[in-house]
C-alpha cells in the first residue's frame, strides 16, 4: 500500500523540524503559564504589600519550568508517541511539584542570602516531614493537568504545524493556558497563600500604626489591629519597609515575619494571621 501524500509530507525533514520546534515552544509556553499562576500572581500580590524581592520565586521558578517544559515538549515531539509523551510530562510534573515546595523554603532563602548577606543569620527555615503531604497533593494536581496537556500535545501540535491561520497556530497554547491557570491556582493555595497572608497581616498593622501615629486610637480598634504587638519596636518603624517570612512551624500556622526598616531588622510572630509579638533582631546596613 502506497503512503498517503499527507504521510509523506509529515516525514519530510523540514516538517519534522517544525514539529520539534513547535513541541519545544509548546513546552516553554506550558512552563511559563504554570509559573504565572503558581508564582506570578503571588509575586504581584507580594509587591503590593512591601515584600522583600517579591518577584524572586517567579523568576527562578519561571526559568526552571520553561527549561523543563521546553525540553519535555521537544522530546515528546521528537519521539512522537502519545503514551511516551504522557510519561515524559508526568516526570515534568514531578519536577514542577518539587519546585512548589523547594522554592519557598529552600531555594528562595539561599538566593535571599546572596542578594542580602545581612539576612543570612536571620532566616531559620526547616523542612518538616509534614511538608511531604503538601508535596504529594501538589504532585497529584499538577500531574493531572500537566499530563493531560502532554496527551494533547502531539495531536494539537500536528494540526498547528500545518495550520495556515494564526488562531490555528496558537490554539494549543490557549488550551495549555486554561489547564495551567487551573493547576497554578490550586498550587498557589497550597502554600503561597499560607506564607503570603501573614506578611499582609503584619504590613496592614504596621501601616495602621503609621497612619495613626500621635493619635488616640479607640481601644477596640487597637485590639482588632493588634497594635500592642508593635510596642517593643515602635521607635524603629518607618514608612519604608520590606517584609519576608523568616520561619514557620510544621503546620504553617505560626509564622515569623522579618521586617527591614530604615535602621533596623525586626521579627514578628504572626499566628493565624494575627500579629502576636515583635522584637528587634539586628541593625540594618545602609
Amino acid at each position: 500500500m502506497k503512503p498517503y501524500p499527507f504521510d509523506l509530507i509529515s516525514t519530510r525533514p523540514d516538517v519534522l523540524q517544525s514539529k520539534h520546534m513547535y513541541g519545544m515552544w509548546f513546552g516553554v509556553a506550558l512552563g511559563l503559564f504554570f509559573s504565572i499562576f503558581a508564582w506570578g500572581i503571588d509575586a504581584y500580590l507580594l509587591s503590593k504589600i512591601n515584600s522583600l524581592y517579591p518577584w524572586l520565586k517567579f523568576l527562578v521558578g519561571g526559568i526552571a519550568c520553561m527549561s523543563v517544559g521546553g525540553l519535555t515538549g521537544w522530546l515528546s515531539a521528537r519521539w512522537d508517541k502519545p503514551l511516551l509523551s504522557f510519561l515524559l510530562w508526568a516526570v515534568a510534573a514531578l519536577i514542577f511539584a518539587w519546585l512548589t515546595i523547594a522554592l519557598p523554603i529552600q531555594i528562595t532563602p539561599t538566593v535571599l542570602g546572596l542578594l542580602q548577606p545581612e539576612i543570612q543569620g536571620l532566616l531559620h527555615y526547616t523542612y518538616y516531614e509534614g511538608f511531604s503531604t503538601i508535596f504529594g497533593l501538589a504532585y497529584v494536581w499538577i500531574a493531572i493537568f500537566v499530563s493531560l496537556a502532554g496527551l494533547l500535545q502531539i495531536p494539537l501540535s500536528d494540526s498547528a504545524v500545518f495550520s495556515t491561520s494564526i488562531l490555528g497556530k496558537f490554539k494549543p497554547m490557549l488550551v495549555t493556558l486554561v489547564l495551567m491557570a487551573m493547576c497554578g491556582t490550586i498550587v498557589d493555595g497550597l502554600n503561597n497563600e499560607l506564607l503570603r497572608s501573614p506578611i499582609d497581616a503584619l504590613n496592614t498593622t504596621i501601616q495602621f500604626s503609621i497612619d495613626h501615629r500621635g493619635q488616640e486610637v479607640d481601644r477596640l480598634e487597637s485590639r482588632r489591629m493588634h497594635l500592642s504587638a508593635l510596642r517593643t519596636i515602635q521607635d524603629l518603624i518607618t514608612p519604608e519597609r520590606k517584609l519576608t517570612v523568616s520561619g514557620y512551624d510544621e503546620f504553617l500556622v505560626q509564622i515569623q515575619v522579618l521586617v527591614r526598616f530604615d535602621n533596623a531588622w525586626a521579627e514578628c510572630v504572626v499566628i493565624y494571621n494575627q500579629v502576636s509579638i515583635c522584637n528587634q533582631v539586628g541593625n540594618a546596613v545602609p
